[in-house]
């Protein structure tokens, strides 16, 4: 069997898949494309399908696959994963409890040796959970702070 693709199929297949496919369904189709006798791969310039029914060759299509599918699948592309050098480490943290059917949650942010800011928060859907997220996301000045 002849599979005509537009793409360098094979290199996106064979390539890091954790970005656009689960493990499992990656080595489903690495295994039925790739890694079979009877299986031929084919790169065309031939991007519409309808293209195929005419046997026109068309212009060659030019672009790089793999950058594109890392472009876009990618979550930060910015992001790096070492730390930032002389970086104050900030810490939050939310508690909830209840106390005569009352809800009662609260905030801290934190150095290693002060406390930044901390105090209750008042909305009645709020547990510890929701505290974390409120104060990361919470804007004021404390960003300078940590």
């Amino acid at each position: 069997m002849t599979v005509l693709v537009s793409h360098t199929m094979s290199a996106v297949l064979e390539a890091e898949g954790g970005h656009w496919l689960s493990p499992q369904r990656f080595l489903k189709y690495q295994a039925i494309l790739v890694e079979q006798d009877d299986v031929e791969i084919v790169v065309t310039n031939i991007v519409n399908p309808a293209s195929f029914l005419s046997g026109s060759t068309g212009e060659p299509v030019i672009h790089e696959c793999l950058e594109t599918i890392e472009a876009t699948y990618s979550s930060c592309p910015d992001l790096k994963d070492t730390p930032l050098e002389d970086a104050e480490n900030c810490f939050t943290d939310g508690s909830s409890y209840i106390i005569s059917g009352r809800r009662h949650a609260g905030y801290a942010v934190t150095t290693s040796n002060e406390v930044i800011e901390s105090g209750p928060l008042t909305s009645t859907r709020t547990h510890g959970m929701r505290s974390e997220w409120f104060m990361l996301m919470e804007p004021s000045g404390r960003k300078e702070d940590c």
